[in-house]
C-alpha cells in the first residue's frame, strides 16, 4: 500500500465519518421538528376547543340557537379526545361537559318568560355563564398540567351529577350514560 493509497482510505474514513455525523444531527433535527409539529397540532387543538367554549360564555340561548354552538364544542372535544386517545376518561369527561352544556341551555330555554326583567334574563344565564368559566378553567388546568386520570374521572363524575340534578329539578327524563345500539369496534 502507498501513500497514495493511504492518503484515499484517510480521506475515505474522514468523509464517513462526516457524513454519519451529519447523519446523526440530521435525525436529531428532523425529530426535533417533528416533535414541535406534533407541539402545535396538540396546541390548536386545545385553543379550538377554548374557542368554542368561549363562544358559550354569555350566550343566551333564548335568543338564538344553541345547536350549532354545541356541535362546535362536540366537534373540537372529539378532535381534542382522538389526539390524546392515550389519555383515558378525557372523551367521557367532555362529552359529559357537553351534556351538561345542553341540559343548562334547555333550562335557561325553559325558565325563561317574554316578560323577563334584565335582571331575571342574567339570572337565568347564570348557571350558564359559572359552567362556561369552570370548564374553560378546568381544560386550561389539563392542558398545562397534563394527563390526570383521577381528575378526569372527578370532573366527569362531577359533570354528570350535575346534569342529573338539572334534568330531576325539571322533571325531566335523565340523560342516557350510554347508547344500547352503538358497540364499539374492534
Amino acid at each position: 500500500m502507498d501513500i497514495a493509497d493511504v492518503s484515499a482510505l484517510v480521506v475515505s474514513v474522514v468523509a464517513a465519518l462526516i457524513a454519519g455525523v451529519g447523519t446523526v444531527l440530521a435525525n436529531r433535527r428532523s425529530k426535533e421538528a417533528l416533535r414541535e409539529s406534533r407541539k402545535a397540532v396538540t396546541a390548536t387543538l386545545w385553543s379550538a376547543l377554548q374557542d368554542a367554549i368561549q363562544r358559550l360564555v354569555g350566550f343566551d340561548p333564548t335568543l338564538e340557537p344553541v345547536g350549532e354552538r354545541l356541535a362546535n364544542l362536540r366537534i373540537a372535544a372529539i378532535a381534542l379526545a382522538d389526539e390524546h386517545a392515550d389519555w383515558e376518561g378525557l372523551d367521557t369527561w367532555l362529552d359529559a361537559e357537553r351534556a351538561l352544556g345542553a341540559s343548562i341551555a334547555l333550562e335557561v330555554m325553559e325558565t325563561a318568560q317574554p316578560t323577563d326583567s334584565v335582571d331575571q334574563r342574567v339570572e337565568n344565564l347564570q348557571l350558564m355563564m359559572t359552567w362556561t368559566q369552570g370548564f374553560s378553567q378546568n381544560v386550561r388546568f389539563l392542558r398545562k398540567k397534563g394527563y390526570d386520570r383521577q381528575a378526569l374521572s372527578k370532573l366527569r363524575t362531577h359533570a354528570s351529577e350535575l346534569a342529573n340534578e338539572i334534568h330531576k329539578r325539571n322533571g325531566w327524563e335523565l340523560p342516557p350514560d350510554s347508547n344500547p345500539r352503538l358497540h364499539p369496534l374492534d
